[in-house]
């Protein structure tokens, strides 16, 4: 019997041909660029160089493009036809990725010579296929996000829509068309939690962190977040979708997207700290800033999957802004002790956080603890000034008033402790339970 024969596929960045992933008859993936590319880095693990990049740190890159629930990745699969492995997944669904890469096999015509499609779309039809991914969701059904004629894929685990809007209106994109804006009907089993999610990333940007523009819809009565991609430009004359490469720190740091948490052996902020020492754009104050955010929220799912790098050439990358921020703290049940994603000092633990934390993790990062500490105090006021005025987007009615109320108390008391804790000695710290604030 012949041993079996490897498989290639190009990766295109920005629509210029980049390399290409090789799979070979045993399944290794290889990734080599091609010799006259000159555009930005596929990855700061993986450089633009002449030699070939091999096993581990490819599959954990490009891994991470597909989505992170094995059930969606078998609703893929079972659309296209084909297993469930990285490769042959990316030939079915590689059309449009995050950032600005782009997979198609050698003998196809490269999505840079081929028109994508728009299909428009009615409030109906996008409810009913948020209805579904709800409804998918929350039994573990194995179940693609996309349509037959779609060919994106995402990274993550809740479900989502990857759609172009444009003008109002909204359309599937079929093809090598490119999307422009995010939808998510919320975390499976939380109630409202896209309303959440909506009301953190506008207190986010409302406190001076950069972060992507969100809006609340309604389709139809299916109530979701829209998330405008950082990693796509739409210009405001032509309508025309112009792809931005990045990555997230899973992606960066060669961690598989089943070791995106910490505490499972993913990234640490003192990884994601050092990554930021290289990057541009005062990266590591703005990262400083989410790391501090996400605890003053009780933004307790920050991991290293929701944070990206933006690549504008090569050799450069820069912190993207925030764009998956939704604090647990409505959600949080008495008794239990939540802990976020990434630590601060070696602290984890909501409600948790002092003095001795924000020294610690200056001391390890070189930084100015009074000015750390001062920056905490900064961003808590910041949400305390902000929370009102960013919940009063929110609807009004029942069940929605209630858990608006909730999140405003414990986020204030969260943040008040906070800046008590941060200034006294280690003797006269105590730790706040936010789960005793109702309405």
């Amino acid at each position: 019997m012949s041993p079996a024969r490897e498989k290639s596929l190009d990766v295109l960045i920005a629509g210029t041909f980049a390399g290409r992933l090789i799979m070979s008859g045993d399944g290794e993936l290889t990734f080599s660029y091609h010799p006259a590319y000159q555009g930005p880095d596929l990855s700061v693990g993986i450089p633009v160089s002449s030699d070939d990049y091999v096993g581990r740190r490819v599959l954990a890159w490009f891994d991470n493009l597909l989505p992170d629930n094995p059930q969606v990745r078998r609703g893929m699969a079972a659309e296209a036809g084909t297993s469930t492995g990285v490769f042959p997944l990316l030939a079915r669904f590689g059309l449009d990725l995050p950032g600005a890469i782009q997979v198609v096999a050698p003998d196809e015509t490269h999505p840079s010579e081929r028109e994508g499609g728009y299909v428009l779309l009615t409030d109906r039809a996008i409810g009913a296929r948020l209805r579904r991914l709800a409804d998918d969701d929350a039994r573990h059904r194995a179940r693609s996000w996309t349509t037959r004629d779609e060919h994106w894929s995402l990274g993550g685990m809740q479900a989502k829509l990857a759609l172009r809007r444009h003008e109002g209106r909204w359309y599937e994109c079929t093809g090598s068309g490119a999307s422009n804006t995010i939808v998510k009907p919320g975390a499976a089993g939380l109630d409202n939690q896209a309303l959440v999610e909506y009301a953190t990333m506008r207190l986010a940007a409302a406190c001076g962190l950069p972060t992507a523009s969100v809006s609340l819809e309604n389709f139809d009565g299916a109530e979701a977040i829209a998330i405008e991609r950082y990693d796509r430009f739409t210009s405001p004359e032509s309508g025309q979708v112009t792809r931005i490469h990045q990555e997230d720190l899973c992606q960066a740091l060669a961690t598989p997207s089943s070791k995106k948490y910490t505490t499972d052996g993913g990234p640490s902020s003192v990884q994601a700290m050092e990554l930021m020492r290289g990057a541009e754009g005062n990266s590591t104050g703005r990262f400083v800033d989410a790391l501090l955010f996400n605890c003053l929220t009780a933004s307790t799912d920050a991991h290293a999957k929701n944070y990206s790098l933006l690549h504008p050439a090569q050799g450069r990358y820069l912190l993207a802004p925030l764009y998956d921020v939704a604090s647990a703290a409505p959600f949080m049940k008495k008794g239990k002790t939540y802990h976020l994603a990434m630590s601060i000092g070696g602290e984890n633990r909501v409600g948790w956080l002092r003095k001795s934390s924000l020294e610690r993790f200056a001391k390890i990062h070189g930084l100015d603890a009074g000015a750390l500490i001062d920056r905490t105090d900064e961003i808590a006021d910041a949400v305390v000034a902000n929370i009102d005025a960013v919940l009063g987007e929110l609807p009004h009615r029942d069940g929605i008033d209630r858990l608006t109320e909730v999140l405003r108390l414990r986020l204030l008391a969260l943040c008040r402790a906070t800046q008590r804790n941060i200034r006294v000695e280690s003797t006269h710290f105590e730790a706040i339970d936010i789960t005793r604030y109702n309405s």
